[in-house]
């Protein structure tokens, strides 16, 4: 089963609250939308997800980019242990610039234990306001 939540927008940090998915028995990911800009994670995409990987390694991010003419979406994560730690000690608030992980590593990657399959079956619970 797919569980769209219910989304909180929040201008600093989203919090981890069991309020914006109370019905999951555990999440996986996030999603984000980038209606106008390019496939990539923000700042704040980063520093989201990050509450998610440390809690459980194997989470994604998700990325939805419908204007990108070269990628519509991606699934990402914090390279570990260098982009994990970048994160981790970034006291920064809002988008802002992260410096390079000093082993040359970048902060995300793409996913590669993440398998696309277009033949799965499932249903859709869709929580949003119609």
């Amino acid at each position: 089963m797919l569980l769209v939540p219910l989304r909180f927008y929040r201008f600093i940090y989203p919090s981890n609250s069991a309020n914006s998915f109370s019905l999951c028995l555990f999440c996986l990911h996030f999603y984000q939308t980038h209606p106008t800009q390019t496939c990539f994670m923000s700042s704040i995409d980063l520093h989201t997800h990050y509450s998610y990987q440390i809690m459980l390694p194997e989470a994604i991010a998700i990325v939805m980019a419908p204007t990108d003419t070269t990628r519509k979406h991606g699934i990402f994560h914090l390279s570990e242990p260098s982009g994990v730690s970048v994160i981790r000690n970034c006291q920064a608030r809002g988008f802002h610039p992260h410096e390079e992980p000093s082993d040359g590593s970048p902060i995300y990657e793409h996913c590669s234990h993440v398998l696309m399959n277009t033949n799965l079956n499932f249903d859709v619970v869709d929580l949003r306001n119609k």
